[in-house]
């Protein structure tokens, strides 16, 4: 549930502005109504999903952006960064972590071999837009509403092959799979992002982002769910599907809707 943790003492609009002013320390949070707006509107419950879920996805993106800021720094540091062990080490422990074991690093690596597997291993190591993984995440698990989201924090059907790693598929016996457990959110998104940097089902979304990054674009998630053609059986329609959540139930501002649903005055 999205509660007010703090005490406010007005609502104001002006314009397609609108504020909050804190009554404790007189801080005013200026918003753009525009921004907040969805085209679609959205029930109490699909706000509150909205609300609940994000910060897990913006924590679970930040690990990656520290990934991704250190080999950005370790790239620009040849050969210091596989002359020194502890260097070295956090290379091969991402490398293994992100399924590149093939492309591990040596001390003896020419400049050239150097900077390949190093943007082989950045191919992986980047986030997934805020947005893209809240859509699929509505997709997935009805807003929240499905029994595994509900009992076992999976929001994206993941499944594992270990006994005791998550719960049976409903009506199977003798299961193959089961659906994964996670003790929260970011857990789960953080699953979810890994994998979609790993897969090869999922080469043509890594191949999208490559391509914004050398534009010096950030990472779109409407351009990026043209590479989830393989995530469903719905294939193109999946995509579609994807697309017209992020267009119609989401804000094009996140982080201020989220904080102003958070945040605002009860009634």
């Amino acid at each position: 549930m999205y509660t007010s943790k703090k005490p406010y003492c007005y609502l104001s609009f002006v314009f397609l502005l609108f504020f909050i002013v804190s009554c404790g320390g007189g801080k005013t949070v200026e918003y753009n109504e525009e921004e907040m707006k969805t085209i679609k509107a959205l029930p109490d419950t699909h706000i509150e999903f909205i609300v609940n879920f994000y910060p897990g996805v913006v924590e679970a993106n930040k690990r990656v952006i520290e990934q991704r800021d250190q080999l950005i720094e370790y790239k620009s540091a040849y050969p210091g960064s596989i002359n020194k062990s502890r260097k070295l080490k956090r290379l091969n422990a991402m490398a293994d972590e992100y399924r590149l074991t093939d492309s591990l690093f040596t001390e003896n690596l020419t400049e050239n071999e150097f900077h390949s597997r190093m943007d082989k291993l950045m191919l992986r190591v980047d986030i997934i837009p805020e947005k893209l993984v809240l859509a699929q995440a509505i997709i997935e698990s009805g807003w929240g509403s499905s029994k595994y989201s509900k009992s076992i924090n999976n929001y994206f059907g993941i499944h594992c092959h270990t006994p005791g790693c998550g719960e049976p598929p409903s009506a199977v016996e003798n299961p193959k799979f089961w659906v994964k457990s996670f003790p929260d959110i970011e857990a789960c998104v953080e699953e979810y992002i890994w994998l979609l940097n790993i897969g090869f089902a999922y080469d043509d979304l890594r191949e999208i982002r490559l391509e914004l990054r050398k534009e010096n674009k950030p990472p779109n998630a409407m351009e990026m769910a043209r590479g989830l053609e393989r995530y469903s059986e719905k294939g193109t329609e999946y995509i579609t599907l994807v697309r017209s959540i992020i267009k119609n139930y989401l804000p094009k501002n996140l982080d201020a809707f989220v904080d102003y649903h958070q945040n605002k005055p009860t009634v």
